[in-house]
């Protein structure tokens, strides 16, 4: 992979959230293309984030990963509504 790959998948249109399969097999969601900042050979991907009162982003933690190591892009599964474990 290189940086071109990765922001071809950030800018598709509409975006469609999508999981970084890392070499030592990490993964981190990309649900929002604001979650990373794409560098050369790097990029840093926000892993946590916290909504202020107002519903201002606030990222917590993140991870500097190398874009050489990323081994695949998996397609996530879009959100339904209410989606959640059904109780019997």
């Amino acid at each position: 992979m290189d940086s071109k790959d990765l922001l071809r998948k950030l800018d598709d249109a509409p975006f469609k959230p999508f999981r970084l399969r890392m070499a030592n097999n990490t993964v981190y969601d990309i649900v929002d293309p604001g979650m990373i900042i794409v560098g050369d050979t790097s990029a840093v991907v926000a892993t946590q984030n916290i909504r202020d009162e107002r519903g201002h982003l606030t990222t917590t933690d993140w991870r500097t990963i190398s874009i050489h190591h990323i081994v695949e892009f998996a397609d996530l599964a879009p959100r339904r509504n209410g989606a959640g474990r059904k109780k019997k």
